[in-house]
């Protein structure tokens, strides 16, 4: 059988950027398609890291599940998160309803935009606490033998053979931030009081979906080991493929957000990012068929680094404003670092072998 290329994983993502470029130029005309073009190459600059996160978790899905997240997702990813999300946020930050949220946001985008930013603090909040969760799974991993960052890991390994010792640290740094939480955010050139409630209640709704979620999906994965049913097999791949959109929504607050330096036109940011969305999901379907993660050792490891440099920069950012392209490069340094370190690991052992 004729093996496929390269090219091949991106023809879905060809025709989403031919159709939205169509779209663009008859919504806004040549500048729209200009700045759609910026948006995809913002969203694919700040989520490689998130195609590879996305790869570790889409190899243990069924090839079914892993083409529903390519087709569904997609969906899900620009005109759930991408469109429909931001409308949201501005129907539970203000009085206005849904109708109401939705022409505000097609008519009036200066106004709009200054909402979303004042919901900056909650979003922050919710994805990066969602993340940390993420992190400190794969940090205080008791089972894991295989170590990148030796001294670190080696001992976070150590330490959670004694307990669960991640929902101390988590419980400790929630107090921490909601004490020492702003008082006020900056909401367009005025600066707006804040309610702490509206960081500690979205940091324990991202914990408790992390918790949610992992119930399900072991209960799905013991239930199926004693009884391989269909109906088994479907239910844990719809919590696996949950859990993996929550997280890809979570990699990409910070690109929904960093849209508003472009455009404030909710139609030309749903369409740049969801060409650059569609540029990710080709990505991981590739490193997943390609099986990239397993050659490379180190790669998951640099993955969830990753993970954990981002919510702690989305946990500074409740209190601070941190730059978009310093987050990246802070996302981006880990993986790269594992994959480097993966192929000098490949070539020792091959050096090892021959000898």
């Amino acid at each position: 059988m004729k093996e496929k290329s390269i090219v091949s994983y991106f023809y879905g993502f060809f025709v989403v950027w031919f159709i939205a470029s169509l779209l663009l130029y008859f919504y806004g005309g040549i500048f729209a398609v200009y700045q759609g073009t910026i948006l995809s190459v913002l969203e694919l600059s700040l989520s490689f890291d998130n195609a590879v996160v996305n790869a570790t978790i889409l190899a243990t899905m069924a090839v079914v599940w892993r083409q529903r997240f390519l087709v569904w997702g997609m969906i899900i990813a620009v005109f759930g998160v991408r469109f429909i999300f931001p409308i949201f946020i501005v129907y539970f930050s203000t009085s206005m309803n849904l109708v109401d949220s939705f022409n505000l946001a097609i008519t009036n985008p200066d106004e709009y935009e200054k909402i979303i930013e004042s919901s900056h603090h909650v979003i922050m909040s919710f994805g990066g606490m969602f993340l940390l969760m993420l992190f400190l799974k794969f940090l205080f991993d008791a089972n894991k033998d295989l170590h990148w960052i030796k001294y670190i890991e080696n001992f976070a390994t150590k330490i959670s053979k004694k307990g669960d010792i991640k929902i101390i640290f988590i419980l400790f740094l929630m107090l921490g931030i909601t004490y020492f939480a702003p008082n006020e955010v900056v909401m367009g050139d005025e600066m707006a009081v804040v309610n702490k409630i509206e960081i500690l209640a979205p940091m324990l709704i991202g914990m408790i979906a992390f918790y949610l979620i992992e119930f399900f999906k072991d209960f799905m994965e013991k239930n199926k080991e004693e009884k391989d049913s269909k109906v088994t097999q479907l239910s844990g791949g719809f919590i696996s493929f949950i859990y993996l959109e929550i997280i890809d929504m979570s990699f990409s607050l910070d690109g929904v957000l960093g849209a508003f330096a472009v455009t404030q036109n909710i139609v030309i940011i749903m369409l740049g990012l969801g060409i650059g969305a569609m540029a990710v999901r080709s990505l991981t379907i590739y490193m997943v068929e390609k099986d990239v993660v397993t050659k490379y050792i180190y790669l998951e490891h640099g993955a969830m680094w990753s993970i954990g440099f981002l919510s702690f920069s989305m946990i500074i950012q409740i209190f601070h404003h941190l730059p978009s392209m310093f987050v990246t490069t802070l996302a981006i340094v880990p993986i790269s670092l594992a994959f480097i370190q993966s192929i000098y690991k490949n070539r020792q052992f091959i050096l090892d072998s021959e000898k």
